[in-house]
């Protein structure tokens, strides 16, 4: 009887203290707005993502605040971090989203940042990306142990996923990938692999299975070994690169190169913000994540929703952070390809020129006509398209039906590597 009533007492204590945190939150945010600092231009995917959060965020925030976007583009991101960090409110009324190499760089040690990485309120992801490696069907390389024995020819495009993860996995996991390097975009080398110039890529899986979804359907690749914290829920039987390495000095190296793939569109406040609105604003996140309307938005947007909790990327950043200095100058010569360089013959993709007929999906894609009357689509990226209009950087949300533009593609409805319009 004694313990029922200690229970009672204890509860009715609890629930009136929560109330009172929730009501105070709510005071606080009532009739406030929130602004959402995105770390890029607009028009690209991170700045998609904002907005789509900023959409229906707010109604699950205690109060009900008004979300604004502003864009703060610059260095890769460090421009926005730094001032979200040092100079943004520290009351919860400004939040961000950078891209999700940032948070990496003060770790790294790289020059530019003027934050630590784990004081940040880590409110979520929305995002996690996988990176794959893959052959085409022709390959001898089957498997990823053929691949530890037969060598298997990739295409590169630069210091990104395609050139250093099959670099990490040759020099940890020793797998026998050999680069070619020199293709302008990962769209330019999964045309290479199927004319037979390369016989696979690393790539984002997201990336590859929206661009090459008939890849998948018609069983035109192998799926040889998959990078990431974790496995992708539709890549169950795909080998994930963590776990083939046996080596805890291999498994550390790996676990840091793969951290930034767990986060892929991360959001958070500045330090110092109130802990009881940190709590707020990251339960808002969970249940904006399972929010039906924000779902249909996101699935019409075709943007994958795979959430990462504040808590879960606080816990990753602070163990992150104590990593020793030996395993992240490991990490940089490991993602070293030691092979002989070897670079493509590529010639350069042909300019289609014509006045904007559509632009569809706020410029994810745009039709063009010429001036021989025939039409010519491309996608148009937010981070591997470069976008120039009158002569200056620009971005695909700024483009529209009537421009005169000049593009650069491999064919009709592939991704565009350049937009030039006027």
């Amino acid at each position: 009887m004694k313990a029922k009533y200690l229970l009672a007492v204890g509860c009715s204590l609890a629930f009136p203290a929560a109330a009172a945190t929730q009501n105070s939150v709510a005071d606080f945010y009532k009739g406030k707005d929130i602004k959402i600092i995105v770390s890029s231009g607009a028009g690209g995917g991170y700045d998609a993502y904002a907005r789509l959060v900023a959409k229906h965020l707010g109604k699950h925030i205690p109060g009900n605040p008004s979300i604004i976007v502003q864009n703060m583009p610059g260095a890769g991101g460090v421009v926005a971090a730094n001032f979200i960090y040092n100079v943004a409110p520290k009351d919860g009324t400004v939040i961000g989203e950078v891209q999700r190499a940032v948070p990496f760089l003060q770790i790294l040690g790289e020059k530019g940042p003027q934050f630590e990485t784990d004081k940040f309120n880590w409110l979520g992801s929305l995002a996690s990306e996988v990176t794959l490696c893959v052959s085409w069907h022709t390959s001898p390389v089957k498997t990823f142990e053929d691949l530890k024995k037969t060598e298997l020819v990739v295409g590169g495009s630069g210091p990104n996923d395609t050139e250093q993860v099959p670099a990490l996995l040759n020099n940890l996991l020793g797998t026998k990938f050999k680069i070619v390097s020199g293709y302008p975009s990962s769209t330019a080398v999964t045309l290479a692999v199927e004319r037979g110039e390369v016989q696979g890529i690393c790539s984002s899986y997201s990336s590859l299975s929206t661009r090459n979804a008939h890849w998948f359907k018609d069983k035109q690749i192998n799926l040889l070994v998959q990078a990431a914290l974790h496995k992708d829920a539709h890549l169950q039987n795909v080998p994930l690169a963590l776990d083939l390495a046996t080596n805890p000095d291999d498994k550390a190296v790996l676990e840091l190169n793969d951290a930034r793939l767990g986060v892929g569109r991360p959001f958070l406040a500045p330090p110092g913000v109130p802990a009881d609105r940190v709590k707020a604003l990251r339960e808002a996140f969970i249940a904006t994540a399972k929010d039906a309307d924000f779902l249909a938005d996101a699935k019409k947007q075709k943007h994958e929703i795979d959430l990462v909790t504040g808590e879960e990327m606080q816990s990753l950043f602070q163990r992150i952070a104590k990593t020793p200095k030996k395993v992240i100058d490991r990490l940089a010569d490991a993602q070293q390809y030691k092979g002989p360089k070897v670079m493509a013959k590529v010639e350069a993709a042909p300019k289609n020129e014509g006045q904007v007929t559509s632009v569809k999906d706020g410029g994810h894609a745009i039709e063009i006509k010429r001036q021989d009357g025939k039409s010519f689509s491309a996608k148009i990226s937010g981070s591997r398209t470069k976008v120039t209009i009158g002569g200056k950087p620009g971005d695909r949300g700024g483009l529209k039906v009537g421009m005169n533009c000049a593009i650069e593609a491999p064919a009709s409805g592939e991704e565009a590597n350049a937009v030039s319009c006027k």
